[in-house]
């Protein structure tokens, strides 16, 4: 159609042509073949949450911590830095609809509604000057006296999901992301994670639009999410005491240590005859065991 720009622009460019595509006049900067702002201003979000904090110290040498968080995070948009923060793919950044912005108010994608960390530090009450065996001496004092646990367990909700159609015929009236429709009452798959890997979710819930017509997908699905965090990280040490000052320790740090897997996100770009990974999870999010060993000396 006649470009009402083509006399008022650098002629050599897109926009100094006659005609331009519709699609171009109906962008909400016209007037620009592209516009990027770096930190919207526009946006919000908001953040409700229970916590709940749980200590107890023990008289001979110990602590258990336990924290619980519930809670729920909206936004209208997310990190625009995914190679930078961990922001996922970065399409919940997107904006469908430049021109409705009440559409982008969704979960955000870091929201966490259920997260318990339990912690503790325990020398063992065995040994010399301890409540078990508190007398004994020589070889076997050496041998089962200074021992010590510790440990960091985490279990966590998984991040929720975002969706995008693998094409975008509406890239040239501004849609920065298309989202699919979501056709079914429920998209999720029951099962365990490693029964799922292979179809995440309900795939044929899922559609391209019609013909010039965005998804009705919100930005974030408020069903769907990511693989949890179920992870223990443990520790044994024993202290030996050199001089009255000095203490040499011997560690043992295990990172996983019963090897659970977590798996990443599933492919999430709908739509496509040739995208037989749409649903499948093809990545792990968490390192296997690791177990390392440590000398310190203490003075």
């Amino acid at each position: 159609m006649a470009n009402p720009f083509s006399t008022v622009v650098p002629s050599g460019t897109i926009l100094s042509q006659p005609t331009v595509i519709r699609g171009q006049l109906m962008l909400p900067y016209p007037q620009f073949t592209g516009v990027y702002s770096a930190e919207p201003y526009n946006r919000d979000s908001s953040y409700q949450s229970l916590q709940v904090k749980f200590e107890k110290r023990f008289h001979n040498a110990g602590t258990l911590l336990a924290a619980y968080s519930f809670s729920k995070l909206i936004a209208d948009t997310d990190t625009l830095t995914g190679w930078l923060e961990d922001g996922g793919c970065g399409c919940a950044a997107q904006v469908q609809d430049n021109n409705n912005l009440r559409l982008e108010r969704s979960l955000s994608q870091t929201d966490i509604p259920h997260r318990l960390v339990v912690s503790y530090v325990l020398d063992l009450p065995v040994g010399k000057g301890k409540r078990l065996l508190h007398d004994v001496g020589g070889v076997t004092d050496k041998l089962i006296s200074g021992w010590g646990i510790n440990g960091i367990s985490t279990f966590q909700s998984g991040l929720p999901l975002s969706f995008s159609t693998a094409s975008n015929p509406l890239s040239q009236f501004g849609v920065g992301s298309l989202r699919p429709n979501v056709n079914g009452p429920n998209e999720s798959v029951s099962g365990s994670a490693q029964s799922r890997i292979n179809e995440w979710f309900n795939v044929a819930d899922f559609s391209q639009p019609s013909t010039f017509s965005l998804g009705n997908e919100a930005r974030l699905d408020p069903v769907l999410r990511s693989a949890g965090i179920n992870n223990w990280d443990f520790a044994v040490f024993k202290t030996i005491p050199i001089t009255e000052r000095i203490r040499l320790q011997f560690r043992t740090e295990f990172f996983n240590i019963f090897n659970r897997v977590q798996f990443g996100a599933p492919n999430t770009a709908c739509c496509t005859d040739n995208n037989s990974q749409f649903g499948v999870v093809t990545a792990q999010a968490n390192n296997p065991r690791l177990v390392q060993f440590a000398l310190r000396l203490m003075f």
